[in-house]
């Protein structure tokens, strides 16, 4: 059953199981994956920061892009004027 087990999670979840494999393996008192781990969490924070930025600027552009081709709609000095009716003729 265990064999089954290890088998469909290999197929099904590939990148999880190998990284539960080698927890599995690691020894808890290795320094050296302290440090790895350590180094990851601040990788990771890093990359959450950068992303963040990415999505403010993002949100930037978007606002910016709206807000110049409502100008341009706006302020377009050669857009088509509707004509003006004469009362008088109706």
């Amino acid at each position: 059953m265990k064999k089954y087990i290890e088998r469909f999670a290999a197929r099904t979840m590939p990148s999880a199981y190998k990284n539960l494999r080698m927890l599995a393996r690691v020894n808890a008192s290795d320094e050296t994956m302290l440090a790895r781990v350590i180094a990851y969490e601040e990788e990771v924070r890093e990359l959450r920061a950068e992303l963040n930025e990415v999505r403010r600027d993002n949100r930037r552009v978007v606002e910016l892009y709206d807000l110049v081709f409502a100008r341009l709609r706006d302020d377009m000095p050669l857009r088509a004027q509707p004509l003006p009716t004469n009362a008088q003729n109706d």
